[in-house]
C-alpha cells in the first residue's frame, strides 16, 4: 500500500500522473496521497499509517481489535519505545493540532520509509518510485552504484537511488515541525543492553519462549487461519511450534516435492496436523520482463525469486497472515561470523560443541573497533575495481564513489558505536543486522505482502531486545536452541525430525553424531558438484540428497532473451548489463559454478525502478 505525504503540490495535481491509483486529501498544511484511504487511521487530532505492526504487551489480546495504530499514536512521542511495546514497523504520524510530522521505525527497519527535506519542501513515502516521480526523479549515482556493487546489492545506511532522498536508519525517530528548518532526531540503542552472564539460565529460555509465543498470538488474534513459510530448518520450526493449536494452519514451501528439504517440511507439517503444499516452477527464477516490472511496481522487493514459486501459484489472501522464520538467525548466533560457517575448524567443534567450552570473545575498545571498521571498508571498497566502475552509466569517478562509500559506512559505524557493545563480535553481528537482515532479507516480507499479511515475529523489537541481551556464549553452538527444544513441550515431536543440513538423524541427537554427518554430507556434495562440472553435465547428480538445483535454473531456454529484455531500456549501462548476461551464459555452460542469481535479479529490479521514475518524470 503506497502513500506519499507532502507540503508541496508541485506539478502533480491529480493521481493520474503516477502508475498508482491514489486518493488525495488535505491534512492541515499537508497533502496526503494514498492507494487505499481506508488503510489510514485517523482521529480528531492524529492521522497515521504503519507498515508492519506494533503491539502493547500490557494490553489484553482481544479478537477483532486492530491495536497497531492506537499504539502508534499513543507512543509516537516516546523514544526509545518502552519495554512493553513490541513489533516490526515503520510509521508516519501527523499531529494536526501541532502541525507536526513524526517518522520512526524499529531497531532493524525492514519496512522502508523515505523522506526528502530541503528545509522548506518535505516529501515522505514508503515507495521510492512514487517519491521519485513526485520530486522530479534526479538520480543519485552513488546509491545506484551501491545497489550494483555493495556486498548486499543495497544502498548503505540512509543512502537511496534519489539525490537528497534518505531512508530512515535502523531505530531512527524524526520529528518535522512547522517553521523549523532542522528536524529533531533520536535513536533507539536498546539492543544488547544489560548483557547476561555466559551461563544460559533456564528462566532465560522460559521467558523468551513465553514472549515469543505471546507475540505470535497477538499477530493471529484476528485470524482463524494462518499460513507459514516452512522449511526443514530451525527458524521456521521454532515458529511452527509457537502457532496456537486452534488455528487452521497451512504450510507452504518452494521447491520440488521430492526435495529432501521439502520432505522434511512436509513431515513437520503433518506433526502439527497442518496442510502442506510445495511449489516448483524453475522458470520463475528468470521470469519475463512483464513480471519483473509488475513485482517491482507492487513491492520494490525483487531479490530472491524462490518466493515467486509460492506467490505465483497461490491465490491472493490479503487478510491472511503469512509467518516467515528468522532472518537474523539471532538465536543460533550464526550471524556472529567469527564462530560460524567455514571458519569453524574441527578443533573448535570439539572444544565448543562436544566439551561445551566457552568462546573467547574480543573486547570492543577504540583500537579493535577501528581495526574492524578498516576491515569492513576494505571488503566493501575492494569491489570497486576500475573495470567494474567503468561498466556503469555513471559520471562519477572511482575515487568519488569510494569517498561516498566511506561516508555512508561511517554513518552505520556511528549507529553501532552508540550501543557501546562489549565485544567486537557483537559489533560485527549488529552490522550484519543493519545491512543483510535489514534490506535483502527484509525484502522477503515486503514481496510476500503482495498477497498476504507477512510477518517475521523473531525480528520484532521485543524479541530482538531479549535475544540480543543474551551473552553470545549462550547462543553460539546452538546452545539456546537445544535447551529450548529440550524444555518446551511444543517441541516434543518436532525435535525428533532431522534438519535439512544434518540429514537422517533427529535434531535431538548429540552433536558428536549430528555434526560429523553434516560435515560428511557437505564433503559428498562438493565431490558431486566437481564431477558435474568436470563432465559438463547440467543434469548430473547435484547433491547427495535432492535439493533445489541452481544448475538447471540456468538451462531455461528463455533466460538470455529475458535478461536482454530486463535491460532493453537500460539505465545502468551497457557494460554492466552485458557483464550480467555473460555471467549467466558462463553459468549455463558451466564455465562458472552456478549459484543464486541475486545480482542479476537485483539489477533487473533496480533498472525497473529507474525506468518507472524516468517514464513519469519525462
Amino acid at each position: 500500500m503506497k502513500f506519499l505525504l507532502t507540503n508541496s503540490e508541485g506539478q502533480f495535481q491529480t493521481s493520474k500522473e503516477t502508475p498508482f491509483e491514489l486518493t488525495k486529501k488535505k491534512v492541515g498544511d499537508y497533502t496526503w496521497y494514498c492507494e487505499k484511504e481506508n488503510s489510514v487511521f485517523e482521529t480528531d487530532r492524529f492521522l497515521s499509517l504503519t507498515e508492519g505492526y506494533m503491539r502493547d504487551l500490557d494490553q489484553d489480546i482481544a479478537p477483532g481489535v486492530n491495536s497497531t495504530e492506537k499504539v502508534v499514536q499513543q507512543y509516537s512521542r516516546k523514544w526509545p519505545l518502552p519495554e512493553n511495546v513490541t513489533g516490526s514497523f515503520s510509521s508516519v504520524v501527523v499531529d494536526k493540532e501541532l502541525n507536526e510530522i513524526i517518522l520512526f521505525n524499529d531497531v532493524i527497519g525492514i519496512y522502508p520509509l523515505y523522506y526528502k527535506y530541503s528545509g522548506e519542501e518535505l516529501f515522505i513515502s514508503n515507495s521510492i518510485i512514487l517519491l521519485g516521480i513526485f520530486t522530479g526523479g534526479e538520480f543519485d549515482e552513488v546509491g545506484i552504484t551501491q545497489r550494483c556493487m555493495a556486498p548486499e546489492f543495497s544502498a548503505i545506511g540512509g543512502r537511496t537511488i534519489l539525490k537528497d532522498c534518505r531512508r530512515l536508519l535502523p531505530g531512527e525517530w524524526i520529528k518535522f515541525e512547522q517553521n523549523k528548518a532542522n528536524p529533531e532526531v533520536k535513536y533507539d540503542n536498546s539492543l544488547y543492553h544489560n548483557l547476561s552472564s555466559p551461563d544460559l539460565k533456564k528462566e532465560q529460555v522460559r521467558d523468551y519462549w513465553r514472549s515469543y509465543k505471546r507475540e505470535v498470538k497477538f499477530l493471529l488474534n484476528n485470524s482463524k487461519s494462518v499460513k507459514l513459510a516452512l522449511s526443514g530448518g530451525i527458524d521456521s520450526r521454532t515458529l511452527l511450534a509457537a502457532i496456537p493449536e486452534d488455528k487452521e494452519l497451512n504450510c507452504l514451501t518452494y521447491g520440488a516435492e521430492d526435495n529432501y528439504e521439502t520432505e522434511i517440511a512436509n513431515r513437520l507439517a503433518r506433526l502439527k496436523k497442518a496442510s502442506f503444499k510445495s511449489f516448483s516452477q524453475p522458470e520463475l527464477y528468470f521470469p519475463d520482463v512483464e513480471k519483473i516490472m509488475e513485482y517491482t511496481l507492487d513491492t520494490e522487493a525483487l531479490y530472491l525469486n524462490s518466493w515467486l514459486e509460492i506467490l505465483e501459484n497461490t491465490s491472493e489472501e490479503k487478510s491472511i497472515p503469512l509467518l516467515i522464520g528468522d532472518f537474523s538467525t539471532v538465536l543460533t548466533g550464526r550471524t556472529i561470523k567469527k564462530f560460524s560457517g567455514k571458519k569453524l575448524k574441527p578443533r573448535d567443534f570439539i572444544n565448543h560443541f562436544v566439551f561445551q567450552k566457552p568462546y573467547q570473545l574480543e573486547e570492543n575498545n577504540p583500537e579493535s573497533f577501528q581495526e574492524w571498521k578498516n576491515e569492513v571498508f576494505y571488503q566493501f571498497s575492494r569491489r570497486y575495481t576500475p573495470g567494474k566502475v567503468s561498466q556503469l552509466n555513471s559520471n562519477l569517478g572511482r575515487e568519488q564513489l569510494i569517498s561516498s562509500l566511506k561516508t555512508d559506512l561511517e554513518e552505520l559505524f556511528c549507529r553501532i558505536e552508540s550501543h557501546n557493545l562489549k565485544y567486537i563480535e557483537l559489533v560485527d553481528e549488529l552490522f550484519t543486522w543493519y545491512t543483510h537482515s535489514r534490506i535483502p532479507m527484509g525484502k522477503q516480507v515486503l514481496i510476500c505482502n503482495r498477497k498476504y499479511k507477512a510477518f517475521c515475529p523473531s525480528m520484532s523489537l521485543g524479541n530482538l531486545r531479549m535475544a540480543s541481551r543474551m551473552h553470545p556464549n549462550s547462543r553460539l553452538s546452538f546452545r539456546f536452541i537445544k535447551k529450548l527444544f529440550r524444555e518446551a513441550k511444543e517441541f516434543e515431536e518436532l525435535k525428533k525430525v532431522p534438519t535439512s543440513q544434518a540429514p537422517l538423524v533427529p535434531f535431538n541427537f548429540p552433536d558428536f553424531i549430528r555434526f560429523p554427518i553434516w560435515a560428511a554430507r557437505e564433503k559428498v556434495d562438493q565431490v558431486l558438484i566437481k564431477r558435474m562440472v568436470r563432465k559438463n553435465d547440467p543434469y548430473g547428480r547435484y547433491r547427495l540428497f535432492k535439493s533445489n538445483n541452481w544448475v538447471q535454473v540456468y538451462q531455461n531456454p528463455e533466460m538470455e532473451d529475458n535478461i536482454r529484455a530486463y535491460f532493453s531500456k537500460n539505465q545502468l549501462g551497457e557494460g554492466y548489463s552485458s557483464f550480467l548476461l555473460n555471467q549467466a551464459k558462463a553459468r549455463k555452460n558451466m564455465k562458472q559454478w552456478p549459484f543464486a542469481n541475486l545480482e542479476i535479479i537485483n539489477a533487473a529490479g533496480l533498472n525497473a525502478e529507474l525506468n518507472y521514475i524516468r517514464k513519469y518524470t519525462e
